[in-house]
């Protein structure tokens, strides 16, 4: 399948009390997103809770949402892990999973140099038997692709495309102009939800945001606005989501991806999409105040994002 081009949400993985996948509420969910017109999914990414799967779960999850698509859409699967070796097992059991396409974060935990990384990147790409996303997200693997490696790799045919979750938009607008003086065209997606607006109009071809999960029809029409280049309607919606945003923040909690996604899981619960809240051990569940703030503040606004025919403009 083609590469994804627009909105490709990082797949909530729907899991059961005792850890397992929850198969009929993945199925629902991944339906939800595909009938809301998204472009692609991203499976096994941090809003996936990866770093808690080991290879038969992370691969049942990608056999699970691309049987759930019916190749409406292509699936994109995440198999970093912290060695090459088990970034290689993610590979083969993603791609026997049906993935039409793999993802790559470098080795995290330990720090590596540019060659190791380069060399990590082309054993995966030779793997797989083509070429791969080079995921980027500085926060949680420092050791990352410097801008000449990831030149390099485009050209030697190692990558295929790549996902910028730093929200680091100086790095992005940079890594933009290195590719157009190099001649290395390479489509770029960004991670980041608040910075998909930016990211548009600098050149990405896509968001992975992980409140697509949520607001997939609201995501989808920013994207089809930033193809029609009305960058006022961009911005607009862009205020929306970062409302959105403001409201999923819990007081008194402190901010961690794992609690982002116990966060995704209550209000998907909430608005019957999935079944079950649980997030991978050992996350606790919301306590009280925080379900009464997400169903005052929260679900009200998701809820109209998703309904409005006509986004309003400024």
């Amino acid at each position: 399948m083609t590469e994804p081009l627009g909105v490709v949400p990082p797949v909530v993985l729907p899991m059961s009390r005792d850890g397992g996948i929850d198969s009929a509420s993945l199925e629902r969910h991944v339906n939800h997103l595909v009938d809301a017109g998204v472009s692609g999914l991203w499976v096994n990414g941090t809003t996936g809770e990866f770093y808690a799967l080991d290879v038969e779960l992370r691969a049942r999850a990608v056999r699970e949402c691309v049987k759930a698509t019916g190749g409406r859409v292509p699936v994109v699967a995440h198999v970093g892990d912290t060695s090459t070796d088990l970034a290689l097992q993610h590979a083969r059991a993603a791609v026997a999973a049906g993935a039409q396409h793999v993802a790559v974060l470098p080795p995290y935990f330990i720090g590596f140099g540019q060659e190791e990384l380069k060399a990590h990147f082309r054993a995966v790409a030779r793997v797989v038997g083509g070429p791969v996303y080079a995921y980027h997200l500085p926060q949680l693997a420092p050791a990352t692709l410097s801008l000449d490696s990831i030149v390099e790799l485009v050209a030697e045919g190692v990558l295929c495309g790549a996902k910028d979750s730093s929200s680091n938009m100086v790095w992005f607008r940079q890594l933009q102009a290195r590719l157009r003086a190099e001649g290395t065209p390479l489509p770029v997606l960004t991670g980041g939800s608040s910075v998909a607006d930016l990211g548009y109009f600098l050149g990405a071809v896509g968001s992975v945001s992980s409140t697509g999960n949520l607001t997939p029809r609201h995501l989808v029409r920013q994207y089809q606005a930033a193809l029609a280049e009305d960058w006022t309607l961009v911005r607009a919606l862009q205020e929306q989501t970062e409302e959105l945003i403001a409201r999923l923040t819990l007081p008194g909690l402190a901010p961690s991806p794992s609690l982002t996604n116990a966060v995704y899981k209550y209000v998907l619960v909430a608005l019957g999409r999935i079944d079950d809240e649980h997030t991978a051990r050992p996350q606790a569940l919301l306590p009280e105040p925080a379900r009464q703030h997400l169903d005052t503040h929260a679900l009200p606004l998701v809820e109209h994002l998703e309904s409005q025919e006509h986004p309003p403009r400024p």
